[in-house]
């Protein structure tokens, strides 16, 4: 199989869209799949890479931040990937292409199969479908709710996370297009991604991994550790991330005197995160929306309780009190209360999540499962498509 694949964040640029886009790409490729990668360039990247049967070409476009992106700088990519394919997709064939957000990927997709016929399928990751996050996006989906309507009808499938965003998809498309829209969950590696018990540190350190932006709540998680100042003795906080509210999270640190107390450690490795994981006793997440979490998965699998929002996905993989509890979004007070309580009932005790409710997420999420789904439907897709051209 020789697939395009579109996504204008490819790591290190962005969050957990483009690593869910590099573990698909790599683990295809190293199945002996030719993958062709169209994504943005960033100071001190290569613009045109090949690592065995991995090509990842980027492209200059107006992007100015690893962590975020902004529309025009999405209108810019789009527009360099579309000049780039139509000179590309003249030598360079391909079987599908598998085009990450209905917008900017979808529609650089869509113009490929109006020029090629290149057929191409559409990877959403929330929130750009609407109306799944109705208060952040509003504005933005009324303006572009047609376009993006369009882009999906005309796509081969559209797979999504979680049982929430197929509804609200088989809702925004129609019910007759349902078996268009496919469920395959996010995946995280075993072999990479475990429990390590022994290296579980003695002092009660607390971990929020995720981008620093509003969607993620950071200040309404530092202010319940302001709460928390004076009631746990000695415990640290490590922030493992970045984005826009670094600045008034550091100046809130400083004001609220949690110098001592609070550790920003910007992107790390893989291996720096797995020792985050294996070590500190708790995970917070206070996200206002998502689908589900590449951070949720890894935190859970690696033994830590987490404490949370029900977002889609979340009361699937939380059992109460047992690997995990949920709080209240917006709200400091429940996020510290939460946290406390874990504290003081089961950090004071020893308490470690059950190695048997461990191995069902190694089961149900494991990456090859995850690929497994995908390679088929895509075979399957190619398939239909050839049919469709020799009729």
């Amino acid at each position: 199989m020789r697939l395009l694949v579109l996504n204008y964040e490819y790591p290190p640029l962005g969050g957990r869209a483009g690593v869910i886009t590099r573990n698909i790409s790599e683990r295809l490729a190293n199945r002996n799949n030719k993958i062709t990668v169209i994504t943005t360039w960033f100071d001190g990247e290569p613009e045109d890479i090949t690592d065995g049967s991995l090509r990842v070409i980027r492209l200059k476009s107006k992007r100015k931040y690893i962590f975020r992106s902004d529309p025009k700088e999405m209108l810019s990519w789009m527009s360099a990937s579309k000049k780039f394919l139509r000179e590309h997709l003249k030598t360079e064939k391909y079987d599908l292409c598998l085009a990450n957000f209905a917008l900017p990927g979808g529609e650089v997709a869509y113009s490929m199969k109006l020029i090629y016929g290149l057929p191409y399928v559409i990877l959403s990751h929330g929130h750009d479908i609407p109306w799944l996050f109705p208060e952040q996006m509003m504005w933005y989906h009324a303006l572009t709710y047609h376009w993006i309507h369009k882009i999906c009808l005309q796509s081969e499938r559209n797979y999504i996370r979680s049982k929430d965003m197929k509804d609200n998809i088989d809702s925004f498309l129609g019910k007759k297009f349902s078996s268009k829209n496919m469920i395959i969950n996010n995946g995280w590696d075993s072999s990479i991604f475990k429990p390590d018990y022994s290296k579980r540190s003695r002092q009660f350190i607390i971990l929020f991994p995720g981008r620093l932006v509003k969607q993620k709540e950071p200040l309404i998680f530092l202010q319940a550790i302001k709460i928390l100042k004076d009631q746990i003795p000695e415990f640290k906080v490590h922030i493992l991330g970045d984005g826009y509210l670094r600045k008034k999270m550091e100046i809130f640190v400083s004001e609220s005197n949690l110098n001592n107390t609070v550790i920003f450690k910007s992107w790390i490795s893989q291996e720096e995160m797995l020792h985050e994981y294996q070590t500190a006793s708790l995970t917070v997440l206070p996200s206002l929306n998502g689908d589900m979490s590449i951070a949720t998965l890894e935190a859970i699998t690696c033994g830590q309780y987490l404490i949370t929002t029900k977002v889609p996905n979340n009361n699937d993989l939380i059992i109460p009190n047992i690997n995990g509890n949920f709080i209240e979004k917006n709200n400091p007070g429940d996020i510290a209360k939460k946290i406390f309580d874990y504290y003081s009932e089961k950090f004071s005790n020893g308490y470690l999540l059950p190695v048997e409710e461990l191995g069902k997420y190694h089961k149900l999420f494991e990456w090859d499962k995850i690929i497994d789904m995908y390679e088929e439907d895509f075979d399957k897709i190619i398939l239909e498509a050839k049919l469709k051209r020799d009729l």
